[in-house]
């Protein structure tokens, strides 16, 4: 798979859609995702540290030209492709991720250890065979229960701290769900 590949079912598959969770302490949550937030929930600026061409709407549109590739990542920057690199081989997992997650309410100050800093109010998150995968989400200010994804996290099932991100959380029951064609 290459990032444009990528990069057009996230169009086709996510951008289009408002996933629609209901939880159940009475919390509304109409998760959005926008071109924008694609190359930062890659991790791209792992690769191009300090480089703003490469995020946002601009590093976009340049994977959507095919001027930036896993190539190119790899080129420019081998350890941050390799840091990068399982966030790359599961991306295309989030859309089955939307509907077979659970929910916590997250709270950065409860995960111990040294680990990637992430501000979030929630993180959804599915248990694969190999990994753990986690989105995490903050509110979007412009919509009354819009949520925004700000991080996408992968973690072996092997490491020692998998549930780093999970445990000491306040986790949530789905009581309701639905995708909504935008």
């Amino acid at each position: 798979m290459d990032l444009k590949s990528i990069l057009e079912n996230y169009e086709k598959n996510l951008c289009t859609k408002t996933f629609q969770y209901e939880l159940n302490n009475k919390w509304k949550i109409d998760l959005n995702f926008y071109t924008q937030d694609f190359c930062h929930l890659l991790g791209i600026q792992h690769v191009h540290i300090k480089d703003k061409r490469y995020i946002g709407q601009n590093g976009y549109n340049l994977i959507k030209e095919n001027k930036v590739t896993i190539e190119t990542l790899k080129r420019q920057n081998a350890k941050g492709y390799n840091f990068i690199k399982g966030k790359i081989e599961h991306f295309n997992e989030i859309l089955n991720m939307m509907s077979n997650c659970n929910i916590v309410k997250f709270y950065e100050d409860r995960v111990t250890g040294k680990c990637t800093k992430v501000s979030a109010e929630f993180t959804i998150y599915y248990k694969g065979k190999e990994v753990l995968l986690h989105l995490f989400m903050r509110k979007d200010t412009q919509k009354l229960n819009g949520f925004v994804p700000v991080s996408f996290i992968v973690i072996s099932q092997n490491d020692k701290r998998v549930n780093r991100y999970i445990e000491k959380q306040e986790h949530k029951k789905i009581t309701n769900f639905n995708i909504i064609e935008k």
